[in-house]
């Protein structure tokens, strides 16, 4: 399976530097598997001219570090779009770390199983080892919006602002593989993939990055399901200067046991997790 990876570096470069040295040292057979990093206006991208002798393709996203509403949608759907020749794409955040062998051919291999399936989600282990989910697909009564707008000038998102929806399930983007298809690019062409809002006499009806994708998806009979295979995600290092500060000594430690590779042919970390 051809699978186009994308990543949207936010001005977290430290995370994208171990993102892509987990993803090398843990896949070092990639010849089915193109890596993208879009760059949002970061000023430390020197930090990662390693990868590129390994094959990375790393370039602006063309959105700046301060829009006022979230872009991470419109890069993913541009990516898709100026991408069309691979049978998956791997949207994975910037701070994700891979922790086992081929987690993506695993991956691969299970939506491949099963037609009816639009997407895997990895299962979401955070910096301390315990595990989160982030939606089962069961219904649930909260939404959030929390990366839909914030002041001018501020590089941190506000609070999250919660009201009773009824949508429910969403397939979260951290780090989920969907087949490419012509009902999944019908539907990125066709709406996109940024977070939407729904005006009703009911209530509002709020779809974060990737929601109103899963509820379109449903119409043809396409589901999710959550993968067997697990990474860590530290989440929301982007939204909260300190939130990132806090979750920085453990990125550092895992940075540690995965030094930079040296050659194409070295892909083991020492001290493997």
């Amino acid at each position: 399976m051809r699978i186009q990876v994308v990543t949207v570096n936010h001005g977290t470069t430290a995370y994208a530097d171990l993102l892509l040295r987990s993803l090398i040292t843990h896949h070092p057979k990639r010849s089915e598997l193109s890596i993208l990093l879009l760059d949002n206006g970061s000023d430390d991208l020197e930090r990662l001219d390693w990868a590129r002798e390994f094959g990375v393709d790393i370039r602006p996203s063309g959105y700046s570090r301060t829009a006022q509403v979230t872009t991470h949608g419109e890069i993913l759907r541009d990516a898709v779009l100026a991408h069309p020749d691979c049978d998956a794409y791997l949207f994975v955040d910037v701070d994700v770390c891979f922790m086992a062998d081929e987690t993506i051919g695993a991956m691969a291999a299970e939506l491949a199983a099963e037609a009816d399936l639009f997407a895997i989600k990895a299962i979401w282990s955070n910096e301390n080892g315990e595990d989160y989910d982030p939606g089962d697909g069961s219904s649930t009564s909260i939404s959030r919006i929390r990366e839909s707008v914030r002041f001018a000038g501020s590089t941190d998102f506000p609070e999250p602002y919660e009201f009773d929806t009824g949508y429910g399930d969403r397939v979260h983007p951290f780090c989920v593989l969907l087949r490419n298809d012509r009902v999944f690019r019908t539907a990125v062409e066709v709406t996109g993939l940024s977070p939407a809002q729904i005006q009703c006499e009911r209530g509002a009806l709020w779809f974060d990055t990737l929601g109103l994708l899963t509820q379109i998806m449903k119409t043809h009979g396409r589901s999710w399901r959550t993968s067997r295979q697990r990474v860590v995600h530290f989440g929301n290092v982007s939204w909260d200067s300190s939130w990132a500060e806090n979750k920085a000594q453990r990125r550092d430690a895992l940075l540690d046991r995965y030094p930079i590779p040296v050659n194409a042919s070295d892909h083991s970390p020492t001290n493997r997790p």
